[in-house]
């Protein structure tokens, strides 16, 4: 490649290997790259156009004379030195031509570019020659001319279809300025069949010449290639055949490019991803490496409180579903799927290596709006043996790499990074995290992330999603006691993880207004991610419909951190309904059920929507094909049927959900959930003396388990439901002076974690008995401690007296 002397190829100076490494010297270029002109002036003027494509004509003509075929000409591999377009990576070009030999082209692998690759090329034929660089040549120009290149698709195999079968576009349709000469050359270089081109870049560039001086060109074919007859447009698609075989696949290899515009997905370019690396030592046992990998940079950018990222269990999972999806054959390019995952713009990949007892490390830094290879730092080489200290070295290396290209701030950062875990700490917490994943908030992780903080005690991520899991199990008192011990040790903590604890620390303390405020803050951090959900949750606890509807917007339902989270569409829905936007609640649900069409709580959201519609029987209709009843959302529906003037509708359902109750096996019906359920119809259906004796029974009997949520017998959330429930049918039925009595008892009660729910039944007493003012005072006391929010009070039919109450109307009024 070093005998390519020309000014319009960037030279090689030199060459060699240092200490185990391969490397090349070649000039240094200040004018940029043409893409980089595109990017700025997306369209160049017909006169620069054309000088540029002579002159790299007259390059590639100099070094197809040596034998050598670029294969991957395109405006990153364009520069510019004084003015003049020079050709860059021709070295690699050769260099993959000689270590390739013929097992390059014998498999039908395409080296190159989708959107400059020519068709013989992207079908992996074994001849390629100069013809190819003049095909990619002839896309740069008609780039450079109209703004894009002449095929554009969502994925290299659409792209290369279009290639192979529709007509071969015209500049002068998109620029009709373009002079015939310039139209016919173009054509020309484009033709799908290599012997119907220019013969050689030479010619092609004499073509360009001539157009610019207004010399009439040779003569052309411009008849658009898809009218060629039909025995040439056959042998081509025979020719893909051929390579690739009896799976009718076009397999491609794509080498440092990234798919075509037009996936649909936005990109945020100031957000970070680091993938989980890739294991190439072919050892499996250092798997967990990959992990530690990722996550020790994400840390540090999770420490550095500079840059947007996406947090490692975002990462995590969004790796395993790239990694799934390429093993099935869907994915081509990781990092561009992996960046359309997450959202977002910068992706952190890897690869680890074994080099005797060493691990070598490699990173590169891509920006995946554009498709362009950032950069990589320095590999990172140590002993096997010392993965933890291997690991702090490369997250150091990459802050340091990163605040030359990403931002100059991340190189005052790395002092608050910390120590990170010892391997096989890391290890165990990410066989934690692996259950985590599958499972969400399974108990099974939880012997992985305790035995993570005895192998490392200053290891306090695991104890964090311990935490989340014991909370998920309304075990408070485990969570509690592991929300202190963190609190204690928060400096071990990075500042996102800080912010989570802090909010969790508030929510525990029932104060919502206070949770607010870390959760933006980790989800301005970290965009996309379950925080943006958080806050989207928390919103809604203090009644501010539009800004869930604001925050949900910004993340996508069907990627990311929301990818099988259809609770999504339950925060838009229930956003919706307490607006009162019955419309857009009903087209929510129909976008939800497209995606869950299993999920039996959307189909009651869509009978809600039907009801407040005034669509009754079509409603009635959907909720007799509910096969799972939920009574609690039957209840939700009953409530709504009365709202919206259809009681007798409501009275069919409750009634109907009764004997749907009744009729369980006899093993389903001894439960004491099942017995709680039931009674609980009864009451909703009207039937207060039939459900009385079930609610006493339930309320002296010892409960199935010994404890809930961490405390035994009567100091259960069960017990005080059962109680609150005979409160409010006794004063149905007219005995205020035992609804009253049991309204005393349930404010005696001091025990923790009731989070108001004893409140609550005041109130609810309080609202049957009559006591209008007094209730809305204990519904917005219950509303400070944390037990109920205005969607769950809107449909509990013991506050149907409130309706018309202007203080309880001013409770239920969104906020915000």
């Amino acid at each position: 490649a070093a005998k390519l002397n020309h000014p319009h190829i960037l030279g090689l100076f030199d060459c060699g290997e240092a200490d185990g490494f391969l490397y090349y010297v070649m000039p240094y270029v200040s004018g940029g790259s043409l893409r980089d002109r595109l990017n700025q002036e997306r369209q160049l003027s017909l006169d620069d156009a054309l000088r540029i494509t002579h002159e790299i004509a007259d390059g590639l003509s100099h070094a197809h004379s040596y034998g050598v075929v670029h294969r991957d000409i395109k405006p990153e591999n364009i520069m510019f030195e004084g003015g003049h377009a020079v050709i860059t990576d021709f070295g690699i070009a050769r260099a993959l031509s000689v270590a390739g030999g013929e097992r390059l082209t014998e498999t039908g692998v395409a080296i190159g570019t989708p959107a400059y690759m020519s068709p013989e090329q992207a079908a992996g034929e074994q001849q390629i020659d100069g013809r190819t660089d003049v095909y990619a040549l002839g896309c740069v120009l008609y780039e450079m001319l109209s703004g894009e290149a002449p095929y554009t698709a969502s994925t290299p195999q659409a792209l290369i279809a279009k290639k192979l079968s529709e007509p071969t576009p015209r500049i002068s349709v998109v620029r009709e300025a373009v002079p015939p000469a310039v139209e016919a050359a173009l054509i020309k270089a484009l033709d799908k069949t290599p012997v119907d081109r220019f013969h050689t870049a030479e010619a092609f560039g004499e073509a360009i010449a001539a157009a610019q001086v207004g010399v009439a060109t040779p003569s052309v074919d411009v008849t658009p290639t898809g009218q060629k007859p039909f025995d040439q447009v056959k042998r081509r698609w025979m020719i893909l055949g051929g390579a690739v075989g009896a799976t009718a696949v076009i397999a491609v290899i794509v080498v440092m490019a990234a798919l075509p515009r037009g996936s649909g997905v936005t990109l945020n370019p100031d957000l970070v991803v680091v993938a989980v690396f890739r294991n190439e030592t072919g050892d499996p046992s250092l798997d967990p490496f990959g992990k530690q990998a990722g996550h020790g940079i994400t840390q540090g950018l999770q420490g550095s409180g500079v840059v947007q990222f996406t947090p490692w269990e975002m990462a995590l999972q969004s790796s395993h579903y790239v990694q799934t999806e390429a093993e099935a054959g869907r994915v081509r390019n990781r990092v561009r799927a992996l960046a359309e995952e997450t959202g977002a713009g910068t992706v952190i990949s890897g690869a680890y290596y074994l080099e005797g007892e060493d691990i070598r490390i490699q990173v590169d830094v891509t920006d995946a709006t554009e498709g362009r290879h950032i950069g990589s730092p320095e590999p990172v080489t140590g002993l096997r043996h010392e993965p933890s200290e291997l690991v702090t070295q490369l997250q150091q290396e990459v802050m340091g790499f990163l605040a030359t290209t990403l931002d100059e701030r991340l190189a005052s950062t790395t002092h608050l990074m910390g120590q990170l875990p010892t391997y096989e700490a890391y290890q165990a917490f990410a066989e934690g995290m692996d259950e985590y994943y599958f499972d969400y908030g399974s108990r099974a992780a939880l012997p992985h992330f305790y035995r993570a903080f005895a192998l490392d005690s200053t290891f306090f991520t695991p104890l964090f999603y311990a935490y989340l899991v014991h909370n998920n199990l309304g075990e408070y008192v485990l969570a509690d006691s592991l929300l202190r011990l963190m609190a204690a040790n928060s400096d071990q903590l990075s500042e996102y993880e800080r912010h989570l604890m802090q909010y969790q620390q508030a929510l525990t303390a029932d104060d919502f207004e206070a949770s607010l405020r870390p959760i933006r803050r980790a989800a301005q951090m970290a965009p996309q991610s379950k925080a943006v959900y958080n806050l989207a949750h928390t919103l809604q606890l203090v009644n501010r419909p539009r800004e869930v509807l604001e925050v949900m917007a910004t993340v996508d339902p069907e990627r990311g951190a929301m990818r099988g989270w259809w609770l999504y569409w339950w925060k838009v829905i229930v956003a919706h309904h307490m607006l009162g936007d019955h419309a857009r609640h009903f087209e929510a649900v129909g976008k939800a059920r497209q995606q869950y069409p299993d999920q039996p709580t959307l189909v009651y959201a869509e009978v809600v929507a039907l009801a407040a519609l005034g669509q009754v029987d079509e409603a009635r209709r959907l909720l007799a094909d509910v096969e799972q009843v939920l009574p609690n959302f039957h209840f939700w529906v009953c409530n709504e049927l009365r709202t919206h003037g259809h009681p007798e509708v409501a009275q069919e359902v409750s009634d109907w959900t009764v004997e749907w109750l009744r009729a369980r096996p006899p093993a389903e019906a001894a439960q004491e959930r099942h017995r709680y359920l039931l009674a609980w119809a009864l009451y909703v259906a009207g039937r207060w003396h039939e459900a009385r004796p079930l609610f006493e029974g339930l309320a002296t009997e010892p409960p199935d388990s010994a404890s809930y949520r961490g405390y035994p017998g009567k100091g259960s959330a069960d017990y005080v439901n059962y109680l609150g429930f005979l409160g409010v049918i006794a004063a149905r039925l007219g005995d205020s002076e035992m609804a009253s009595d049991i309204s005393r008892q349930l404010a005696a009660m001091r025990l923790p974690f009731l989070r108001g729910g004893h409140t609550e039944w005041r109130a609810r007493i309080a609202a049957v008995l009559g006591q209008r003012e007094e209730a809305v005072r204990l519904i917005w006391e219950v509303f400070r401690q944390g037990s109920t929010e205005p969607f769950l009070v809107h449909f509990e039919v013991d506050y149907e007296s409130l309706q018309d109450y202007p203080p309880f109307q001013e409770f239920m009024r969104p906020k915000g």
